[in-house]
Order: structure tokens, then sequence, then C-alpha cells
């Protein structure tokens, strides 16, 4: 179970918090989806969670253990256990297709053979089944730069098959593709949360998407949370809270419903 108790975060030179004492609970196996606008909130609190971005104020607790306290050599355990695809993939461009995925059990394994490339035969062939599931096997051997957005993409979500999380996160893991590969990665993440029974937090635009996948959505605006619930009961009403008009844009971004 995932816990954010009171989290707060001001970044340095800002008047109003990105996050004001955020309060949400995740049950195991929920597929929940963050909406809101830009500047909302919605990557900071994603990159809390795993304390990629340090929260100022409050705890968060994953299975029972304190997160926000946690020393370098803890939150390094405890970061195996939770997967993370980014929206600009994150991955070693100067590496192998098959060594980034590999990079998904450096959390779990010796830091002097994850430091030198000491990987096992064991290690290989995880690798290659996990690029085999989102069909990139053929490319192990290519450099991670010499892919198209896309596949680097699928070769993030190959590096969660082989990290095995409990928990996935997602910060914009496909504003950045087009709409038939943004619909193949997030094919690719709901086998992962069926399959696995894995628990999902992914920070969207896309309404319609996150309508399509999640079981539960959270609407963020100005740093607090203004929406919880199923896709069924985001209506028309609470998209126009969770995406106020905006004065100086002449009446806030659109919603989009479909790519």
């Amino acid at each position: 179970m995932l816990e954010l108790k009171g989290i707060g975060k001001t970044y340095k030179g800002e008047a109003t918090p990105a996050l004001d004492r955020i309060d949400l609970r995740v049950e195991p196996g929920e597929f929940v989806a963050v909406l809101g606008r830009s500047g909302a909130g919605k990557s900071t609190l994603v990159r809390c969670i795993n304390r990629l971005v340090e929260p100022d104020a409050g705890e968060i607790i994953w299975n029972g253990r304190a997160i926000t306290g946690m020393n370098a050599r803890e939150l390094r355990a405890v970061r195996g256990e939770i997967g993370m695809v980014f929206q600009h993939f994150n991955l070693l461009p100067r590496l192998t297709v098959l060594t980034n995925v590999i990079a998904g059990r450096f959390a779990g394994m010796p830091r002097w053979r994850s430091l030198i490339g000491a990987f096992t035969a064991e290690d290989k062939a995880r690798a290659a089944a996990a690029l085999r599931k989102v069909g990139l096997e053929p490319f192990a051997g290519r450099r991670v730069d010499d892919l198209s957005g896309g596949q680097k993409q699928r070769v993030a979500i190959a590096r969660v098959v082989m990290q095995q999380p409990a928990l996935l996160l997602g910060d914009e893991p496909i504003s950045s593709l087009d709409a038939v590969t943004a619909g193949r990665i997030m094919a690719y993440i709901a086998e992962l949360h069926r399959e696995r029974g894995m628990t999902v937090v992914l920070n969207l635009h896309d309404v319609a998407i996150a309508r399509a996948y999640a079981t539960r959505i959270i609407g963020l605006t100005e740093g607090r949370i203004t929406f919880d619930g199923s896709p069924e009961e985001l209506g028309d009403a609470e998209l126009r809270t969770i995406y106020p008009p905006d004065e100086e844009d002449g009446g806030g971004e659109p919603i989009t419903y479909n790519r």
C-alpha cells in the first residue's frame, strides 16, 4: 500500500506551493491516473513518491515503511521495488538496448557488478525475454541513441519488466509520442498491471486515455486534490474543476478526449 500524508513541496523562488498538504492512499493493484493542467503539481507528486523530488513536509509510506527519512542505502533498496517511466525515457544513450534493460536490476545486484557491467547469463536471458515482450529483441545489441522515441519508450517498459517492481510510477510517459505509439505504450503498461497485479500511478494529459485505462482518477488543481473517483464519475463539471479557466491564456487548456 502507498500512502501520502500531508505532502507539501514549494520550489525555491516560488511563492505558492507545487503541492499543498496532499493526503492520498493507493491500495495494492490500483491503476491511478493523475490529471491536471501544466503546473498543477502532477510531476512533483509522482516524483516525490520515490524522492526524485524531496518533499518539504509530510510523510510517504510504502508497504509500512516511511520512504521520507530513509538514508541513501535504504532508498536505493526501496527503489528496487518502484519502477519509473519518464517522458524523456531516462535511458543510457551510449549503451546498448540490452544493457539499458538490465539496468532495471541494478538495485538488486552488487554495486561492483553494475559498475563494470559484469552481468550473468541469467541477467542477459531475462533482459532478452523482456525485450521480446515489447517486440524489440532484435535490437538488443543496438545503441539506444539509434532508436526512435517510441522504441526508446518500449525499452523503458522492458526495463520495468526486468525490474519486476510492485509499484510503477509514470511521469508523462506518453506525452512526447504520436497517437499510435502512445496507445501501444499504454497497452504494455496495462498488460503489466493485469499480469502482475502491479500498482500503477501515472500522470497524464489525455483525459480519454486516463478514462480508458485507469481504475481511479486523481485531479490536481494548484497543488491540491480536487477530484478523486472512478473514470465513470469524471463528468464535465469535474473536468471544469480540474481544468479551470486561466485568465492569462484566455480560457484554459483544451481538454483532450481523443488523440
